[in-house]
């Protein structure tokens, strides 16, 4: 129940203190110059104290990112994006995330970026605003997310990215390789790691970025060519899988320096970073790392001495519908395969 107190300050000025006090809330006290103001301030609060909102008027989105932060493992790209939502809607109460809030952000961003990367904001943005109500008992304005999101993607604003085709040649990796050497050859870089080793590894082995990027040494079982992998899994996180190595797999490997716990010596980001650099240096065009993977998939498919479960060891998918979705075939090769078995 409220409490209105009349004070007088350090000058002698009338003062209107409001005090509410909760069963299982915090006190709330705040000071007025005006009886109104506090009368206003009293009955506003305890009727939304009374819906269960009032929390929600305070905390910022950044409180509920830092929340997140401190209390769930994130992976590193929901943390990139959970830093971008951060500098965009950081300094908004979660009340304020409102529909006309949305619509002024994508009018903003559709000028930059497609309509996919705008409905990737939007489905980090949902998670956290799910967190804030489930796991901080907040009260943020779901209705008005849901329904921004309903119109915008049926006014095209938001699409889903559409299923990649680009496969990655061999010419394509020498050419990055080339550029990678020729910085060598200059005496530009100093490095204590090998690009080319590093998208070759990833095409033979048809890895995620970041599962290729913390394979750990003690994980490794040379006698039996298999390695120990945490992965992703749509209902459990991430699951722990023993995936076979092909032979340049292996070689690959062994070429390593064993410094520290895990086999290669970069991180998942810098080697996609260094990625980028080269390949736009060798000239090429609509080429990202998770393309590599895509050709893994496809190469390993192509062989035609796996059945799509075998594949699925090696790619680390549990649906085999996903599997063929990143699977793009050539009938050139498969008719070579073809005729080398005399068919």
């Amino acid at each position: 129940m409220a409490v209105i107190q009349k004070r007088k300050d350090a000058m002698g000025n009338t003062r209107y203190r409001v005090l509410i006090r909760k069963a299982g809330q915090p006190a709330i006290s705040k000071t007025f110059s005006k009886w109104k103001l506090a009368n206003d301030f009293a009955n506003t609060t305890e009727v939304a104290l009374e819906k269960g909102v009032y929390k929600s008027e305070k905390v910022l989105v950044s409180d509920v990112i830092a929340k997140s932060f401190a209390t769930l493992n994130l992976s590193q790209d929901k943390a990139k994006m959970y830093r971008q939502i951060d500098k965009r809607f950081g300094h908004l109460a979660l009340k304020d995330i409102t529909r006309e809030v949305l619509f002024e952000y994508v009018e903003k961003r559709k000028h930059e970026v497609k309509p996919s990367s705008i409905n990737n904001t939007f489905a980090y943005l949902r998670t956290l605003l799910k967190f804030a109500e489930t796991y901080m008992r907040l009260k943020p304005n779901m209705d008005e997310y849901d329904l921004a999101r309903q119109w915008l993607t049926s006014q095209k604003f938001l699409k889903k990215s559409e299923r990649r085709t680009r496969r990655v040649t061999d010419e394509e990796m020498n050419a990055i390789t080339d550029e990678w050497l020729l910085d060598d050859y200059q005496g530009s870089q100093s490095r204590s790691w090998s690009l080319p080793d590093m998208m070759r590894f990833a095409v033979t082995t048809a890895m995620r970025r970041g599962e290729q990027f913390t394979l750990r040494w003690d994980e490794l079982d040379r006698d039996a060519r298999t390695i120990g992998v945490w992965r992703k899994h749509p209902q459990e996180g991430k699951v722990y899988s023993r995936v076979p190595l092909l032979t340049e797999a292996m070689e690959i490997i062994d070429s390593q320096l064993p410094e520290g716990d895990f086999i290669f010596n970069v991180s998942s980001n810098h080697a996609a970073k260094v990625f980028n650099i080269y390949r736009d240096k060798a000239g090429i065009k609509d080429l990202v790392w998770h393309d590599m993977r895509h050709e893994g998939v496809s190469r390993l498919t192509e062989m035609s001495i796996f059945l799509p479960s075998e594949v699925a060891m090696f790619s680390g998918h549990r649906d085999i519908q996903m599997l063929q979705s990143y699977t793009h075939l050539r009938a050139e090769t498969i008719v070579g395969n073809l005729k080398d078995r005399g068919l």
